[in-house]
């Protein structure tokens, strides 16, 4: 009960500002939003506070506050909750489990999420040393090896595909900065951290200077077994060279979501509308801080790539793909869009 007040109070309030908003122009800050972001220490922080900027930047009467926090699954539970208005490094599957109420959301459905703009298709990328004598997942039964950081949806994907399969791989969960040093100290063998499709995680660079590492996938049967339990979950087969810097690394399986910001149904149109447009007017000056996104559409991307099941999206999402002529199939309309 607490839960649905907050929601609705929420949702007035955001009403309330959205009419101030559109009527009172936007010269100065009328809407103060929170966002969820990740650990300050990923480098995805960095796309997560220059997407801030550029909302900020534009005249749209818009504030962001970056809030950091533990990444997707926490950044979902507190959409949910109402902490968050809305947030960024977020995927498809563990927007999804909120959506149905599965897995980590189980029986705790949340069907007013909504998705906001895509980010990139990445890598849930598992990195181990290179002298540990590890060549798939499967080889890290036994061995010490951080999922990532607590609370995120890829540390929870690691876990579940852990236990899919068997292997009795010793899980550490732990933040970013303490797993690097425990990678650096060999007290695990490596770690899992999202990255771009074809280069290492910028946060890892330094280490692999004076801690070589290397990359390691799982393998076609452990593909199969985990889609049987998870089908929704994507996983691409990375031909050798892929990585740049990893080019003798490959043909690996990894798996790679879709990746982006999700909001509410409480959010207005309105408002989700200004925060799309200014994002995508503000793509290159994102990318120039995160050069992972490079390549990718933040708003067609999602409707093209995104499978049968998905999270619908926002009202402002839609507006603005249909303002640039994007085909938004009918399984992306919430009940609250009007055409």
């Amino acid at each position: 009960m607490k839960k649905r007040t907050a929601l609705f109070s929420r949702i007035a309030a955001l009403a309330i500002l959205t009419l101030c908003l559109v009527a009172g122009g936007a010269s100065a800050a009328d809407v103060y939003l929170n966002m969820g972001s990740t650990s300050s220490s990923s480098g995805v922080y960095a796309w997560c506070v220059a997407a801030a900027n550029v909302i900020n930047k534009a005249d749209n009467g818009i504030q962001v506050t970056v809030v950091e926090s533990g990444a997707g699954m926490d950044n979902l539970r507190k959409i949910s909750s109402g902490v968050f208005d809305f947030a960024m490094a977020i995927d498809l599957p563990g927007s999804l489990q909120l959506y149905k109420g599965i897995e980590g959301f189980e029986g705790k459905a949340f069907k007013d999420v909504r998705w906001l703009f895509l980010r990139n298709i990445f890598a849930d990328r598992l990195y181990v040393l290179k002298d540990a004598g590890i060549t798939t997942f499967g080889d890290l039964k036994g061995k010490k090896f951080s999922p990532g950081i607590p609370g995120s949806a890829s540390a929870a994907y690691v876990t579940q595909y852990n236990d899919i399969l068997g292997y009795d791989i010793n899980l550490v969960p732990s933040a970013l900065a303490d797993g690097i040093s425990a990678l650096k100290e060999k007290r695990i063998v490596g770690l899992q951290k999202s990255s771009g499709l074809k280069s290492m995680d910028a946060s890892l660079i330094e280490v692999n200077m004076t801690t070589p590492l290397t990359v390691v996938g799982y393998s076609k049967e452990d593909v199969e077994k985990i889609q049987k339990v998870i089908p929704y979950m994507t996983f691409l087969e990375q031909p050798k060279g892929t990585i740049k810097e990893f080019p003798d690394v490959g043909p690996i399986w990894e798996e790679c979501p879709i990746a982006g910001a999700v909001s509410t149904a409480a959010m207005p149109e309105e408002i989700g509308y200004q925060i799309v447009k200014a994002y995508v007017e503000g793509f290159d000056e994102i990318a120039s801080a995160y050069g992972a996104i490079k390549g990718f559409d933040p708003v067609a991307d999602y409707f093209k790539n995104a499978g049968e099941d998905v999270v619908p999206a926002h009202a402002g999402l839609i507006r603005y793909a249909k303002e640039k002529g994007i085909e938004v199939p009918e399984r992306f309309i919430p009940p609250e869009y009007k055409k």
